[in-house]
C-alpha cells in the first residue's frame, strides 16, 4: 500500500500540452487575417469576372455600332450625282431625321447649303451626356437593292406630286423586300438635272407613287423655286418632261437617344422618313471629324469636326465610339467604360476616274 494521502498519479491534473491564452489570441489573429485575405482574393477575383463580362458586353456593342455606321460610310454618294443634289428652296427648309408620326430626332437637322451630299456632318448636334455634345452624320447612297431606275416613268404631274412606272417594273412596287413603302426617299433624274422626293403613297396596281406635299422631310415642295421634282421639267413647272428616271436613294443618319432611357442610352439609326431603329445600346458618346481634300490647290486637311464647311471634299471620316457597362461596378464604385476608334474612305468621295 501507498503511503497516506499520496496522490494517486494516474489522477494528476498535466498541463504541458495545452495553449495559453497569448497562444490562442494569435492564432485567432492569425486565423482572422487569413480568412480576411480569403474574402479579399474572392471578392476580386468576382469582381474581376463581373468587370471581364461588362467589358465583353461593351466590346460587343462597340462593334456593332461601328460596323454599321462603317458599312454605310463606304457606300457614301454611290449611285448619287457628283457634287449632291440641288433641295428645295423659296419654302420650307428640308430636313432629316423625321418621320411621318411627326417626330425629328434633332432639333438643328436642316441641310449645308440646301444641298444633299453623300456625307452631310452634324458636329454637336446630337444629345449632350456628361457635359459634352455628340455628333451626328447623314449619309446619303443609292439602295442598291432598288432596280426601279431600269424603267423609264410614264408620267409626271406638272406639280411633280405624282408619278406613274412603267408596267413592266420588276420587281413589282409592292415587293416585300425591295418595293416602295410610305417615307421612302426617291431620286427622279432626268438631261434637266435630279431632284429628292419623299414617298407618301404607293398603288402597285395602277403603278402609281404619290409625292404629296406636306412630307416629314418638307422634299416634296410643287411649289417651290427651284429644286423640286417640277423644275425637271423643260421649262420648269410646265408639266413637259424629258424621259425621266427614278431609283431609291437611302438617306441614313446616326445619332445618340438620351431621352427614351437616360440611364441607357442607345446609337440610332434613322433611314429616310421611316421610323428609327436603335442599333446598340448603352453608347453615350460618337464622336466623328472629317480628313478633306481641296482638288484645285491640292491640299489635305485633317480631323475637322465640320468637314470646314464643305462635305464635297471629304476624304476620310474618322469615328470614335464610347460606350459604358449596362450595371455598375461592385461595391457602388461606378461604371466600365470603352472605347473604339476608327477611320474609313468612302469608296465614292476617296477615288476618282481622271479618265471620265
Amino acid at each position: 500500500m501507498g503511503r497516506r494521502g499520496a496522490l494517486d498519479p494516474r489522477l494528476s491534473c498535466d498541463t504541458s500540452g495545452g495553449f495559453s491564452l497569448l497562444e490562442l489570441l494569435v492564432a485567432t489573429a492569425a486565423g482572422l487575417v487569413l480568412l480576411s485575405a480569403a474574402v479579399v482574393l474572392f471578392r476580386q477575383s468576382t469582381d474581376l469576372g463581373y468587370v471581364l463580362t461588362q467589358r465583353a458586353d461593351m466590346l460587343q456593342n462597340e462593334r456593332v455600332a461601328i460596323d454599321l455606321i462603317t458599312r454605310d460610310l463606304r457606300a457614301a454618294g454611290t449611285g448619287m450625282p457628283t457634287g449632291g443634289i440641288q433641295l428645295p428652296q423659296g419654302g420650307v427648309a428640308p430636313v432629316f431625321a423625321c418621320d411621318f408620326a411627326g417626330a425629328c430626332a434633332i432639333t438643328l437637322n436642316t441641310y449645308a447649303s440646301a444641298r444633299l451630299y453623300a456625307l452631310n456632318p452634324g458636329d454637336g448636334l446630337g444629345a449632350v451626356i456628361n457635359a459634352r455634345s455628340t455628333d451626328v452624320v447623314t449619309v446619303s447612297y443609292r439602295d442598291p437593292s432598288s432596280t426601279l431606275d431600269q424603267y423609264p416613268l410614264v408620267s409626271i404631274t406638272a406639280t411633280g406630286e405624282q408619278i406613274v412606272f412603267d408596267a413592266a417594273t420588276s420587281p413589282p412596287l409592292n415587293d416585300p423586300r425591295s418595293g416602295l413603302q410610305v417615307g421612302d426617299v426617291l431620286v427622279l433624274c432626268n438631261a434637266n438635272g435630279c431632284a429628292a422626293a419623299t414617298v407618301t403613297g404607293v398603288d402597285a396596281v395602277s403603278k402609281q407613287v404619290s409625292l404629296a406635299a406636306g412630307d416629314p422631310l418638307h422634299l416634296n415642295q410643287p411649289a417651290a423655286a427651284l429644286g423640286n421634282v417640277a423644275s425637271l421639267a423643260a421649262p420648269p413647272g410646265s408639266g413637259t418632261y424629258p424621259q425621266t428616271r427614278a431609283f431609291r436613294a437611302l438617306i441614313v443618319t446616326y445619332y445618340i437617344d438620351s431621352t427614351t432611357d437616360p440611364a441607357a442610352p442607345r446609337l440610332m439609326r434613322h433611314v429616310s422618313a421611316n421610323s428609327a431603329v436603335p442599333v446598340a445600346q448603352n453608347i453615350e458618346n460618337l464622336q466623328i471629324s472629317y480628313d478633306t481634300f481641296d482638288e484645285n490647290v491640292g491640299a489635305a486637311t485633317v480631323n475637322l469636326p465640320d468637314a470646314g464647311g464643305l462635305p464635297n471634299q471629304i476624304r476620310k471620316v474618322n469615328i470614335q465610339i464610347t460606350s459604358r457597362a449596362r450595371f455598375g461596378r461592385l461595391g457602388g464604385r461606378g461604371f466600365e467604360r470603352m472605347g473604339l476608334v476608327t477611320s474609313v474612305s468612302p469608296r465614292n468621295l476617296s477615288f476618282r476616274d481622271r479618265y471620265q
